[in-house]
């Protein structure tokens, strides 16, 4: 058989193929000019054979596209193989996408030109490009790129989609009157600085008319379209002849921005054109709208979200940053609390305090200079950071603020005169940490508040440290359950007969912003002198049947929760009201609730029994707590409706080494089980006194040999070890 592949016949066989392909097939010399072309060229093209012998293939590729295939020929003219995309205006005009693969052609050793096929990019392909970009973009916004960034990304994803058709992104102001610039990177500069701020309405342009209509406005010829009278002949300069814009809204369907695409020759959108817009409108509004929220949260994370102010944390890193900026300069921090401004939030609301709030800010802002820093604490404290001052400037700025109360705050046709109180701490004199600036300027404005109110005060030495402690640590306790500052802790109560444990008591702890771990020994007589302890014993008695009935559900069961009531609390007229209603909405029955009172609390037996028998109605248990130290007498004891006696921890503490604390003890237990009580003994911390304790046959204990206090999460793995 004749072998057909031999150098003549092969020759037939390439120029076959190449005739024959239903691709574009191309030859050119290396000058550019085509050489040779086969049908598939010449139907997908539109130009004859004849025509394309003439052409150079510049002349039918978009400009902005020309250097960038230029370069792809230049690699192969050198011995390289090529593989680019590109895009090629038919006779028609349209754009045609082709995925092109070039070779160079050898005669004789040198190259002669280039030789390539050249794929009409499918819908198929089309798909997938937008596919990739579209991952691209949101990789770049799920792993935090520049807002910017991912806006250019997005125009230059459809540029290289849909080659020949330069877009932008403009973005609506908070006014949402002005459009800006956000990407356009293959627009001219000239161009951009024209359009930039582009007011909203009709006849501003196809993106201005887009945003004001909320639909998409096609100018398929800006030179003749009324709409672009404006913009016309900066566009015609630059060869932008039509504009498709499309406005982009947010999920609430209110417009954020435009996306538009340009071209360069009067031209309607295709329906490739209009996908392409329509993904990328998607794909801006998702980025400008995570972006924003992006800036909400960072903007709620340091500013107050009532007053616009920076909040505490953004104020503390300013203050921070300044003194590392400025070691060498005096630097004033101001704490301002307004005086009595609880009075009003109780009179008129606290709509009406909000209110009154952001119009003392407007004016305190309206006396504060460069080098300041005006922060809002919280609820009625303000602090203020004068960097690069003096004692003397800083006096006369806080006499400044003060003048600004002189006159009344009218709300809702109510004249208030306010008033402020103003502590002054100096940096380096009064500290050189934020954290003593702010507990110095603190004590200065309770010392100005007890100078009268309305006055300001500078830190000194010789103020009384001791009552100003106590004055705002009253300040702090006021507000400690609001910021989650009190907490519970539980110790075990064992059962001495079965070892079980069958109860907790509840006892409360201050963790505070200012003092850090405060003892209850210090806060609990300041509670009960400023009348604090009722909302507090309060929210003592609701967290404490929360959690039992919490433990309930986890099927970690206890036969009582047991609970501290103050005088204050005990004497108030709807104790038992109270109490019945935490029961009912924390469903907790009342014989699991064990209320604990102290001795010195029933001086007026009368009352106290009249109240503890209201409590008795509704089923709750009784027991009288610190037994011995107080107002004993078996009196009292027969009238009140108790349950349980509970031996104070100094009988207990020497029971094992002492006579007489061992026979008093004993003597407690012997009459309360006379009197048909239960009892338990506190603070037992050694096995000898257990031991003695169970010989008498005391019925519970509770101490650190059995269990400390520890926070609910903890409290049943103690106590799985108590009991066994």
């Amino acid at each position: 058989m004749k072998n057909i592949f031999g150098s003549s016949s092969l020759l037939d066989v390439y120029q076959s193929l190449f005739e024959q392909d239903d691709e574009i097939s191309f030859a050119m010399d290396t000058k550019g000019k085509i050489q040779l072309m086969n049908k598939a060229a010449a139907q997908i093209l539109g130009y004859t054979s004849a025509e394309f012998f003439h052409m150079d293939y510049k002349e039918v590729i978009p400009k902005e596209h020309i250097a960038a295939v230029q370069a792809h020929f230049r690699h192969v003219f050198k011995g390289n193989k090529s593989s680019f995309r590109m895009t090629f205006r038919n006779k028609e005009g349209d754009i045609i996408h082709l995925s092109v693969n070039a070779v160079p052609i050898y005669s004789e050793g040198r190259i002669h030109g280039a030789i390539g096929i050249g794929r009409v990019r499918t819908e198929e392909r089309y798909t997938s490009e937008l596919l990739n970009g579209q991952n691209a973009i949101l990789q770049m916004i799920a792993k935090g790129a520049p807002f910017r960034d991912v806006l250019r990304q997005i125009v230059e994803t459809m540029e290289h989609i849909s080659p020949g058709h330069p877009c932008s992104i403009l973005l609506l102001d908070d006014e949402k009157k002005h459009l800006f610039h956000g990407a356009a990177p293959h627009l001219p500069d000239e161009y951009i600085s024209f359009i930039n701020g582009l007011a909203i309405g009709e006849n501003q342009g196809s993106c201005g008319t887009a945003a004001f209509l909320k639909k998409p406005v096609i100018v398929t010829d800006i030179e003749n379209d009324p709409r672009c009278v404006q913009h016309k002949d900066i566009a015609l300069k630059y060869d932008l002849k039509a504009c498709w814009s499309t406005p982009v809204f947010d999920d609430d369907q209110q417009v954020i921005g435009t996306f538009a695409m340009y071209y360069d020759r009067i031209a309607a959108p295709t329906k490739a054109d209009k996908q392409i817009i329509q993904e990328a409108t998607d794909l801006t509004s998702i980025a400008i709208q995570h972006y924003k929220a992006k800036e909400q949260i960072q903007k709620l994370a340091y500013h107050d979200h009532l007053t616009g102010l920076p909040n505490r944390r953004h104020f503390r890193q300013t203050l921070e940053n300044a003194i590392a900026l400025y070691p060498d300069h005096t630097h004033a921090l101001f704490f301002l609390d307004l005086d009595r401004f609880k009075f009003v939030n109780d009179s008129f609301g606290h709509k009406t305090g909000d209110e009154l709030l952001t119009m003392i800010v407007d004016r305190i802002q309206s006396c504060l200079g460069e080098h300041t820093l005006f922060s809002r604490e919280g609820g009625d404290e303000f602090t203020i950071w004068v960097g690069q001052t003096s004692s003397k400037a800083a006096a006369e700025i806080a006499e400044s603020i003060l003048a600004t109360f002189r006159e009344p705050f009218s709300l809702h046709e109510n004249d208030l005169f306010m008033t402020a109180s103003i502590g002054i701490s100096l940096y380096p004199q009064d500290g050189l940490q934020e954290q003593e600036l702010f507990r110095k300027a603190d004590i200065a404005m309770y010392e100005a508040k007890k100078h009268g109110r309305n006055t300001f005060q500078f830190y000194t030495n010789l103020l009384d440290r001791q009552s100003l402690k106590k004055l705002k640590m009253e300040s702090e306790l006021r507000s400690a359950i609001a910021r989650n500052e009190l907490t519970l802790v539980y110790q075990p109560i064992q059962h001495l007969c079965t070892g079980q444990v069958q109860g907790a008591e509840a006892l409360i702890r201050w963790n505070s912003r200012l003092f850090g771990f405060v003892s209850p020994i210090e806060f609990i007589p300041l509670a009960e002198e400023t009348d604090l302890i009722i909302p507090i014993g309060e929210w003592v008695i609701q967290t404490a049947c929360q959690q039992f009935k919490t433990w309930q559900e986890q099927g970690l069961i206890l036969t009582f929760m047991s609970v501290n009531l103050s005088i204050s609390q005990l004497y108030q007229p709807n104790l038992a009201g109270t109490i019945e209603t935490i029961l009912k909405e924390t469903g907790v029955e009342p014989s699991q609730l064990t209320c604990e009172i102290t001795e010195s609390m029933t001086m007026d037996t009368d009352n106290a029994a009249a109240v503890l028998r209201r409590l008795k109605d509704i089923g709750v248990f009784i027991s009288i707590d610190d037994f011995g130290t107080g107002y004993s007498s078996l009196s009292y004891l027969q009238k009140l409706p108790l349950d349980t006696l509970k031996i104070d921890q100094s009988f207990v503490r020497d029971i094992a080494v002492n006579e007489s604390s061992e026979k008093i003890a004993t003597t407690i237990i012997l009459m309360a089980h006379h009197l048909g009580l239960h009892v338990v003994a506190e603070g037992v911390e050694t096995e000898e006194q257990l031991a003695i304790l169970k010989e008498y046959q005391c019925d519970a204990a509770q101490g650190y040999l059995l269990g400390r206090p520890v926070p609910p999460d903890e409290f049943f793995d103690q106590t799985t070890h108590i009991s066994s």
